[in-house]
């Protein structure tokens, strides 16, 4: 993948995710691919996606080849966590979609759920 080494670095000290997904049909399997380099990065970076905050964003609803929300969210979901749709280049959806994530990064983060030591 291009952007993998960026990523990786990227995600060394995260401490939470978004993952952006475009809704066109012809990104599907870029969008399927995207969720599984996120788990592996995180791997190699000592992080499971299963304990971080993480919250996914289904961009370009707008479009005519946007997919069904439904069939988006059965493929892309990794558990339990929020689904956003957006319009980004209209704003709509982008801040709810990080005021989500900060508010489960802050909650994380006041838990004390992870060591700051670990995710270093």
């Amino acid at each position: 993948m291009f952007y993998d080494a960026s990523r990786k670095l990227i995600l060394k000290g995260v401490d939470g995710v978004v993952m952006v997904a475009d809704s066109q049909e012809m990104r599907r399997d870029a969008n399927i691919e995207a969720v599984d380099n996120l788990k592996l990065n995180l791997r190699q970076n000592g992080h499971d996606l299963a304990d971080l905050p993480y919250v996914l964003q289904l961009n370009k609803r707008d479009l005519p080849t946007a997919m069904p929300v439904e069939q988006m969210t059965e493929e892309l979901r990794v558990r339990d966590e929020p689904i956003f749709q957006a319009v980004a280049t209209r704003g709509q959806g982008v801040f709810d979609t990080l005021k989500s994530i900060i508010k489960l990064v802050l909650a994380d983060l006041r838990s004390g759920a992870r060591s700051t030591t670990a995710k270093r």
